[in-house]
Parts: structure tokens; sequence; C-alpha cells
């Protein structure tokens, strides 16, 4: 396994929530919880990096409108009186649409020239994995974070500590040993990361991830 940079040249601004870490990216494009055989793991910690922008511009707002339930609904039979007219039917307001119908989600949109992992693995596996994804990030359905090339190089990174000596990932304190008055949070560092059981106390870079 040799260090790398993997990076994604982007068309449109993209919209990340977390550090976006390579081993999670694979993750979900491979359909597997485990990808140790493209990323080096040391119990449990992979040495991928989060995704840092490349020649970012400033952010943008990015506003979605998602009905989170139907104009009529029997649900609702308990709590809205019957339809005048159809009393069969239940007729939802527009103030009931407005507490319990459409929800305004605003997200900030990233736009910069690319985005670049450093990670310790197998560089021409990891790109064969990703080369044919098209959109990376959030509310890709809706045109944000679209690729137009992937490409891999040697790096200088291990995926962990960046130049200034910073954490490139959340890891957790009793593993990080390359000092500096670096934030502490609690964090997912492993996989499965959704899981409460992979959270502690972590090392993070905010500039970084």
């Amino acid at each position: 396994m040799i260090l790398f940079t993997l990076t994604a040249t982007l068309r449109t601004p993209i919209i990340m929530r977390g550090p976006m870490t390579l081993d999670a990216m694979l993750m979900a494009v491979l359909e597997r919880g485990d990808v140790s055989d493209l990323i080096q793991c040391v119990d449990g910690l992979y040495y991928a990096s989060g995704a840092q922008l490349v020649d970012p511009l400033p952010a943008i707002r990015a506003s979605f409108v998602a009905s989170m339930r139907p104009e009529r609904t029997p649900e609702w039979v308990d709590v809205i009186l019957p339809n005048a007219n159809k009393k069969t039917d239940i007729a939802i307001g527009a103030q009931r649409r407005r507490e319990a119908g459409n929800v305004l989600s605003g997200y900030q949109a990233l736009p910069a020239r690319a985005v670049e992992w450093h990670a310790t693995g197998d560089a021409d596996s990891v790109l064969e994995a990703l080369r044919e994804v098209p959109f990376i990030g959030k509310r890709r359905a809706a045109g944000y974070g679209e690729v137009i090339t992937w490409s891999v190089e040697a790096g200088d990174l291990d995926g962990l500590v960046g130049y200034q000596g910073e954490p490139l990932r959340p890891v957790p304190v009793e593993r990080w040993v390359d000092g500096g008055d670096w934030p502490r949070v609690e964090a997912a560092w492993k996989p499965p990361y959704w899981s409460i059981k992979n959270r502690a106390e972590c090392v993070v870079n905010f500039g970084a991830i």
C-alpha cells in the first residue's frame, strides 16, 4: 500500500455533511462495510482523510422543499373536521400543510474546482472503484457534486495527519500522538459511522473537514 491523493474534479458545487471520509465513500459505492483491502486500516481506524476542497469559493445557499404529507390523508381524521361537501374525505387546510406538510431544508453548497482525499492504500484499485461515479455528496439528484473526472497520484500524507500536523479526519484522542491544540468533539471515527457505539471523543480540524 502507498500514500496517494485522489482528486475529483467538479462541474457543480458540492454539498457535504460531516467529514465525508474516503473509506466511507468507498463503502457506500461498493455497498460493503469493509474496504481494508483498498485502504489501510489499523484497529478500525482507516488511513483515509475527509474530503478537502481545492480552490474553494464562498459558499452559496441551496434550499429544497420536501412534502412530508399529502394534501389529503386519513391519518388526520381525529384532528381535522370532515369536509363539508365530502363527508367521506378529509381536507387539510393551508395552515395544516404549513405545520405538518411541506418542509424547507437549507444547505450550504460549496463551489470548488475539485475535491481531494489523502490516504494510504491501493491507489489504482480505489480509482477503478470510483472512476464511473458521476456525483458525490448530498443532493446528488438535484445536480450537486457532479464529477467531471477522477484522478490519482502519489501523495505525501497518510490520510490521518496533514502538513501542519493537523488531523485530516476524526481520530480518537487516545490514539492521536501528533500533539497540537486541536478541538475535541464527540464523533464517529470508525464504521459503521451511524452506530452510536463507534462514537468517541476525537481530535478534529474543522478547517480540514
